[in-house]
């Protein structure tokens, strides 16, 4: 794979001749544009994460702390702040098979507000394809003429497993069920599976799986004071992930320890 870098605005992933994805960091709402299957299908819409509480307002790009990549990933992370949070945030792209590949998002958020802020609503967001609602899933799949699409939500995340009300967009926290204080951190992590398309009813539940192996790796490094019984249910972990990736800082802030 490759991570190509327009400086101070986004980074282009490509695997062989196709490219799979484009970060835009550069923005008031980084997201993920121009998503496509290894064959070159693309999908609509963008996959964006805004902090889970009324008015985020618009984010500021600090820093990237890796741009890595080796044959079979790629990572990008860095630091980024909204109005009321601070938030450090990594993708990483890995190829599976001949035919699928995998985006792993994780990131950490810190309430910096001062207050305590209601969490609410969805949190990862891919609206623009349609999926059918569930109640609450630990995944949701959406199948599409030209590609298979499945989102996996990590067992840890807070409220596992979360409803999907809008497609693809998991929205975990309902109205005043959750707050997180001030100077209070959690963390999110999701896989999505993006796949050729495919009439047969096992393979979604097979491309869950992918994801769960995924998800089975370590923890983000923590980043701040992460409160007690908030992604530490976890559990002995049997499964590390597969990737070896050179780290790489950028700019003057190394990531933290």
């Amino acid at each position: 794979m490759r991570a190509g870098l327009t400086e101070g605005r986004s980074v282009t992933v490509t695997c062989g001749d196709t490219t799979l994805f484009r970060y835009v960091f550069g923005g008031p709402r980084p997201h993920v544009a121009a998503l496509r299957t290894r064959a070159g299908a693309a999908l609509p819409g963008v996959l964006a994460w805004t902090p889970p509480h009324a008015d985020p307002g618009d984010a500021v790009h600090r820093t990237l702390t890796e741009l890595s990549a080796t044959a079979s990933t790629a990572t990008i992370a860095h630091r980024l702040r909204w109005a009321a949070v601070d938030e450090w945030r990594s993708l990483t792209a890995s190829a599976s098979g001949d035919d699928t590949w995998l985006l792993l998002f994780e990131n950490t958020v810190t309430n910096v507000s001062g207050r305590a802020l209601p969490l609410a609503g969805p949190s990862l967001s891919l609206r623009a394809i349609a999926a059918p609602s569930a109640a609450r899933s630990e995944w949701q799949a959406a199948h599409h003429r030209d590609f298979t699409l499945v989102v996996v939500d990590d067992s840890a995340n807070l409220a596992h497993p979360p409803p999907w009300p809008a497609g693809l967009s998991p929205a975990p926290f309902g109205a005043g069920t959750h707050l997180l204080a001030d100077d209070q951190t959690i963390s999110f992590r999701y896989a999505v599976i993006i796949a050729p398309a495919t009439r047969d009813a096992r393979r979604a539940p097979a491309l869950a799986a992918l994801g769960r192996d995924a998800l089975a790796g370590a923890d983000p490094a923590p980043r701040g004071h992460v409160c007690p019984g908030e992604h530490t249910r976890r559990g002995p972990i049997h499964r590390t992930r597969t990737r070896v990736l050179t780290r790489q800082c950028i700019g003057t802030t190394p990531p933290l320890p």
